[in-house]
C-alpha cells in the first residue's frame, strides 16, 4: 500500500541508524512490527496477573490430570 505522509526527518534518520535499516520502508515496517509486538507483550503480562500462582505442588499436579 502506498501512503504519503510528513515525518520528522531527524526522527526518521535516528530510527534508521538505531535499527540499521537500509531504507525508510524497512525502518517503518520494523517500527510497525514493534508496535504490534509490544502490544501483544503487554496484553500477555496483563493476563498473567489473572492466574492463581499460589498453588501447592499437589494442586498443580492435580490440575494437569
Amino acid at each position: 500500500m502506498k501512503i504519503t505522509t510528513h515525518l520528522d526527518e531527524k526522527l526518521l534518520e535516528g530510527a534508521m541508524k538505531a535499527s540499521r535499516a537500509r531504507t525508510k520502508r524497512e525502518v517503518l515496517e520494523e517500527g510497525l512490527r514493534r508496535v504490534i509486538s509490544d502490544r501483544k507483550n503487554r496484553e500477555f503480562v496483563r493476563r498473567m496477573h489473572t492466574f492463581n500462582l499460589t498453588w501447592t505442588h499437589d494442586e498443580l499436579m492435580r490440575s494437569r490430570e
